[in-house]
């Protein structure tokens, strides 16, 4: 009996030692790659993908200026037309309102999903701007196309216009709804801007140049029914030493992030309770990421995630293992992510840090916080795909990029080129979704979109252990028969 039991017990260690191989085979191979949907070779100013993720609007410098629409599945655009001068684009949630601005005009195009051609004009054009040039970050829309938003640099002053209404206009010359000026006495810049889902609420950020430099984000709440010219923000908050660079902000306008590069202090700053605020003055609910030159930052829809790039040297050393790159690091970068946002107070560290090989030129994250991306500024450049936790889940190095918008599920990715060679516009499928905010998941369960293609290799060898566990008892079950009393 002894003998039979320790053969029984040796036949089942080398019976789970094939389990246990197979299983870590199968986690080698789980992990599927991205799908690269198209590529179209054109330099590009600016690229937004809708929030559907099924189609992407792109600014190229085409013959002086061109906006191309295309569809989720084919690098040839729907639509194209011809603009001398624009720099910006933004497109609505469902992919039917287009907003570009440019040399001193914004334009709009409603129903873009039906158009098709070389010569699409836009819907309406906005007034004169005078000169004011509307570059990347500086143009935004709300997710049902109804309300545009707008911000530039003008001489020595900074100014935000606002459309309302903005579905139902048409023609040339189409007056503002209300416009903000930022404080003009002294030299200021205005650098990007962002509205909340419904276009209820504005902020922007730029910052002021006297003696040394004051980075600055201006509110606006209630902007639907705001009329007229001079605007005051509802609140602002002031950095000194500061840049402001990016901004982003949670689809109820409560929650605002900010990415600050200044040469002396810089980093991520956030405003919750943004909604309820007043002042001139108001301060930062928490600054992570501190001594930290940032370039870009962008937050899930309800606040409580914070992506931020960087071009300066770090560690990958996660939560507090930081280092302060000095003056003469070099351009090297990366990635910073905070989770639990809306409760952080202080200087808080991150709850990861993933270095890059250069500069990152820009990141974005999905709606529910789940799936980010970031692409930094090396040759060739490289696109990073994480999850929550930090895995990196893919990256290419075999496209140029150095700008990015995602589909509010995550499940798509657009990339654009920057203007030097190869010039290429990108759309990826991500491999990985999480329904938007709004969606509620069938079950309540989240899960990647390529579920079953990652499990399938844990159910097979699920399945081998099943059928080695039942070959061996067999096994034995006739031993015994076999065997005399």
């Amino acid at each position: 009996m002894l003998s039979r039991c320790l053969r029984l017990r040796t036949i089942l260690r080398f019976a789970l030692s094939i389990v246990f191989a197979a299983m870590i085979i199968s986690a080698a191979y789980a992990q599927p790659p991205p799908t690269l949907l198209w590529s179209d070779p054109v330099s590009t100013l600016d690229i937004a993908v809708s929030g559907n993720g099924q189609y992407v609007a792109v600014i190229a410098p085409t013959s002086g200026g061109q906006v191309r629409f295309y569809g989720r599945s084919s690098p040839t655009p729907l639509w194209t037309d011809a603009i001398p001068g624009v720099r910006s684009v933004a497109i609505s949630a469902d992919g039917n309102h287009v907003a570009v601005g440019g040399s001193g005009f914004v334009y709009f195009w409603a129903n873009a999903k039906s158009l098709t051609g070389n010569a699409n004009p836009p819907t309406w054009t906005s007034e004169s701007l005078a000169s004011l040039l509307i570059l990347r970050r500086c143009i935004a829309i709300s997710d049902d196309g109804n309300y545009v938003a707008a911000c530039g640099n003008l001489n020595l002053g900074a100014s935000v216009f606002y459309w309302a209404g903005a579905a139902g206009k048409s023609g040339s010359n189409v007056a503002t709804t209300w416009d903000y000026l930022f404080p003009s006495e002294v030299l200021s810049i205005v650098t990007a801007m962002a509205i909340s889902d419904d276009g209820n609420h504005v902020a922007a950020v730029g910052f002021l140049s006297n003696v040394g430099t004051e980075g600055v984000v201006a509110y606006l709440n209630n902007a639907r029914s705001l009329l007229g010219h001079a605007q005051q923000p509802t609140w602002s908050g002031q950095e000194s030493g500061e840049l402001f660079v990016d901004v982003a902000m949670s689809d109820d306008g409560n929650y605002v992030a900010v990415a600050g590069a200044g040469a002396v202090l810089s980093t991520v700053y956030y405003w919750a309770g943004a909604t309820s605020r007043t002042g001139t003055s108001e301060p930062h609910t928490w600054a992570g990421g501190v001594n930290v030159r940032f370039t870009s930052v962008d937050m899930s829809c309800d606040g409580d995630s914070v992506i931020a790039g960087t071009g300066f040297l770090i560690t990958d050393a996660g939560a507090g293992g930081l280092v302060t790159a000095g003056a003469a690091a070099p351009p090297t970068g990366g990635v910073y992510f905070w989770s639990g946002a809306r409760s952080l107070t202080g200087n808080p560290s991150p709850s990861w840090v993933k270095s890059t090989g250069a500069s990152v030129g820009d990141v974005a994250i999905n709606d529910a916080g789940t799936y980010m991306a970031a692409v930094d500024l090396s040759i060739p450049d490289t696109v990073y795909f994480f999850d929550r936790q930090g895995n990196l889940l893919w990256q290419d190095t075999t496209i140029s990029g150095d700008k990015l918008s995602i589909s509010c599920d995550g499940g798509t990715l657009a990339v654009g080129a920057p203007s030097s060679s190869p010039v290429t516009a990108h759309l990826f499928d991500t491999g990985f979704s999480t329904p938007c905010c709004g969606v509620e998941p069938v079950g309540g369960v989240l899960t990647s979109r390529n579920t079953q293609f990652i499990l399938a290799p844990y159910v097979a060898a699920l399945g081998f252990a099943a059928a080695t566990i039942v070959a061996i008892a067999a096994f034995v079950k006739r031993r015994e028969k076999g065997r005399p009393a």
